[in-house]
Formats: C-alpha cells, sequence, structure tokens
C-alpha cells in the first residue's frame, strides 16, 4: 500500500470519528469536507478520492464509509498519532 498523506490520514481519523457517532452508518463527503477550513477543501476531496482507490473508503447508497482495512488503518493512527492540529478548524 503506497504512504499516506498527512491529509489523508487526517480524513481516514475524521471519517472513523463521524462513523462512531452515527452507529458505523455511512456519512456524506460533504459533511466531511465542510469540517475543513475553506482553503483545504479541494485537497480533501481529492484525499477522498484516493482514498476510495486505495479501498481504505467505500460508497454505498450515497454514503462514504471506512472499509475493513480502512478502519484498521484509522485505529493503528490513533495508536500512533497524526498532526489532526493542522486541518481541522
Amino acid at each position: 500500500m503506497k504512504k499516506l498523506t498527512e491529509l489523508e490520514k487526517t480524513v481516514l481519523i475524521t471519517f472513523l470519528v463521524f462513523m462512531k457517532k452515527n452507529k458505523n452508518r455511512g456519512i456524506s463527503e460533504e459533511e466531511v469536507v465542510l469540517k475543513f477550513p475553506m482553503r483545504q477543501r479541494k485537497n480533501v476531496r481529492e484525499a477522498i478520492e484516493n482514498l476510495k482507490k486505495s479501498n481504505l473508503l467505500i460508497k454505498k447508497e450515497g454514503k462514504t464509509k471506512l472499509s475493513d482495512k480502512g478502519i484498521k488503518e484509522a485505529m493503528e493512527l490513533l495508536k500512533t498519532g497524526a498532526r489532526l492540529w493542522a486541518y481541522l478548524k
């Protein structure tokens, strides 16, 4: 698997938090994008597409959620730490 950027790591953890809050249901990509500053939103959309191509995110019924592989990766990121302060508002 290719190495994830810091922004992709942040997006993965953001999906993990939203899924926990929504009882593992998928969420709208736009909900996640709107949590980031305006200047980062284009990059966040690109990161979401890259994560889909890497099979870390899956889209079902108009909603996006973490795949099993994505959940494992996000949990590993929580253990090792990620630089979230740089992206979220």
